[in-house]
């Protein structure tokens, strides 16, 4: 069994830790095997997600719960097995238990130990940040993309004719943008093919190009909309700068806390540590240099 394998099932039987422990109490959401999986359950293993996996799962608890119910199914039948007393499992899980202790230890010493930031802060970061702040000129665009210049021709032709170029990216543009009739959205500067970006840059808004030719092949293209570069006020960015300040003081917290417990500690470290290990037999005997205790 390779070490992912190991791995899931650290995952497994740390999930049916969670599930003796929660007992039977409260509104049943499911029984697998006469195990009992409540709805408090469910709502605390949402609670336990990150926000992009909590929003889609929340959106569809069933598909939440079937989740729960397979994980179920493979711890119990992993425990059936004996799998918790396997060596290796007890490895990885010490392994995990002592990241968890690591990672528990310093979220609890950033929260007791963190100030508020102020706003005299946020505003000093952002005038000593403003380029980071700096929203550069921006380009929107339709294309329609061919694999040869005498369609793309056509395409040109049937567009000045005055078909809605949306209908015409839809019946012939190779590029997934067909479906949004040829709109590949906002874009900055160094942010497409060059090609594609100097003939964008030659256009104003409701301007169509010529047929211009990229490694990706033919395009005829429609400038939509030119935003210019503008420097972002501080009020739309003052979150984004708390958080910046924020996560530079929990980093110096633990920082400072992992220094201060290391020169707390008694530390012995021995020399050539790595050398390989004299073999046995003939040998002179190594007990008369005995490693630091």
């Amino acid at each position: 069994m390779g070490r992912k394998t190991f791995v899931l099932f650290i995952a497994l039987l740390s999930f049916s830790v969670s599930l003796t422990g929660c007992g039977p109490s409260g509104k049943v959401a499911a029984l697998v095997n006469g195990h009992v999986i409540t709805v408090k359950d469910l709502e605390d293993r949402l609670e336990s997600m990150n926000p992009n996996n909590r929003a889609m799962f929340s959106e569809n608890k069933s598909r939440l719960l079937d989740q729960m119910v397979l994980e179920t199914v493979l711890v119990q039948e992993a425990k059936k097995r004996g799998l918790e007393h396997d060596a290796e499992v007890r490895k990885l899980l010490g392994e995990a238990e002592h990241q968890i202790l690591v990672g528990r230890l310093l979220e609890l010493h950033r929260k007791e130990n963190k100030t508020p930031v102020t706003d005299e802060q946020i505003a000093q970061f952002y005038e000593s940040n403003r380029a980071s702040f700096l929203q550069p000129e921006g380009y929107r665009a339709s294309h329609i993309l061919v694999p040869d210049e005498e369609t793309a021709k056509k395409a040109l032709e049937r567009v000045k004719g005055g078909e809605p170029f949306a209908k015409v990216a839809g019946e012939l543009s190779t590029d997934p943008s067909k479906s949004q009739g040829g709109d590949i959205g906002f874009f900055n500067k160094g942010q497409v093919i060059p090609e594609f970006e100097a003939a964008c840059m030659k256009l104003k808004p409701g301007e169509l190009s010529d047929v211009v030719k990229t490694s990706l092949g033919y395009h005829v293209i429609l400038l939509t909309e030119q935003k210019a570069a503008r420097q972002k006020p501080l009020e739309e960015v003052k979150d984004q700068v708390r958080q910046a300040l924020e996560g530079q003081q929990g980093q110096r917290l633990v920082e400072a806390f992992v220094q201060q417990l290391r020169s707390k500690a008694q530390i012995k470290i021995r020399e050539n540590f790595s050398a390989p290990v004299p073999a046995t037999g003939n040998q002179p005997a190594a007990s008369s240099q005995q490693p630091p205790s």
